[in-house]
């Protein structure tokens, strides 16, 4: 994993939320069926997403239906509000974001992982939202922390502060022999998969690392009661100075950074590594993009909602 140095200051990354109105109408979530069945309430509806019953009003936001307007509150108040529908069966996310050491190497644009995975969390957190799901947010680091799922402003901004937090604490440890955090991604899953969680998709966010690390296992039992969908990082190419090894903190010396044996080695590593990675998510049913631009991300997490298997 390569990267740049990262400096301890707080993080605090955020999407163009506003942009994401339009993008987040295109997601239809078109595997709803595996999730719950007739007996958890599950059924079609000529209102998608929603039912007829009234859940409250708020303001209304570019992108939203015109028909959703409630014309004589937005009259009474001097503001525009729209109407919020109870769902018939409410779609639920929980997005677990690789929150270890090897999040914080580059990608092939230049911007760190640890940038990406944090405006990749909180864009499919407000594209879902829009699309009528509740969610929470976990970091890999967050051992058995598990919350209500919710949605909103507020809820979103409080767990990606959380999820800062837990890329603060990588910068921190970045380089200590002490710190075992590699495994810690690998080790939330399985605590979460011990625990019930009904009609519950997974959503992880990480790079080709952290999928290695993965059990096939465990892969193929989430696969089988849920959707698993997996947005992975690309790592940054082999070729270029000031570059450094993200696991152990330990800079690449020039004679090696722009070695073209080295380059193609790795390269040729890289995309063997990757092509059995996607094999065996494709084995299991799970859905995943990979990204190779912080510029990709939100065309990536509709392909990947939209069961795009690539």
């Amino acid at each position: 994993m390569l990267g740049k140095k990262q400096n301890a200051n707080p993080l605090r990354l955020r999407p163009n939320y506003e942009a994401l109105n339009l993008p987040a109408a295109e997601i239809h979530f078109s595997n709803f069926g595996k999730q719950v069945g007739r007996a958890d309430g599950a059924f079609r509806s000529v209102f998608r997403g929603r039912s007829m019953e009234l859940e409250d009003l708020r303001e209304y936001v570019a992108g939203d239906n015109l028909r959703d307007i409630d014309w004589k509150s937005s009259s009474r108040t001097g503001e525009i509000l729209v109407r919020n529908y109870v769902a018939d069966k409410k779609r639920r996310f929980m997005f677990v974001v690789d929150t270890g050491r090897n999040m914080l190497g580059a990608m092939p644009d230049g911007h760190s992982k640890t940038a990406a995975g944090i405006i990749t969390a909180a864009s499919a957190a407000y594209m879902c939202t829009k699309a009528g799901a509740e969610y929470q947010i976990i970091g890999g680091m967050e051992a058995g922390r598990q919350e209500r799922f919710s949605c909103g402003p507020g809820f979103l901004e409080a767990q990606l502060r959380r999820l800062e937090g837990c890329y603060n604490m990588s910068v921190q440890l970045a380089g200590k022999k002490k710190a075992a955090l590699t495994d810690e991604f690998n080790m939330q899953l399985k605590r979460i998969v011990a625990s019930p969680m009904r009609s519950v998709s997974l959503f992880l966010i990480t790079d080709l690392y952290g999928v290695l690390t993965l059990d096939d296992r465990l892969i193929k039992s989430i696969c089988t009661v849920r959707d698993l969908y997996v947005i992975l990082m690309e790592d940054a190419d082999w070729g270029s100075s000031h570059i450094y090894n993200a696991q152990t903190g330990v800079a690449v010396s020039e004679y090696l950074s722009y070695s073209s044996g080295m380059a193609d080695e790795i390269s040729n590593k890289k995309a063997d590594l990757q092509a059995k990675a996607m094999r065996n998510l494709r084995a299991c049913g799970a859905s995943y993009e990979v990204v190779r631009s912080t510029q990709d991300i939100t065309e990536s997490i509709i392909k990947v909602l939209n069961r795009g298997v690539g």
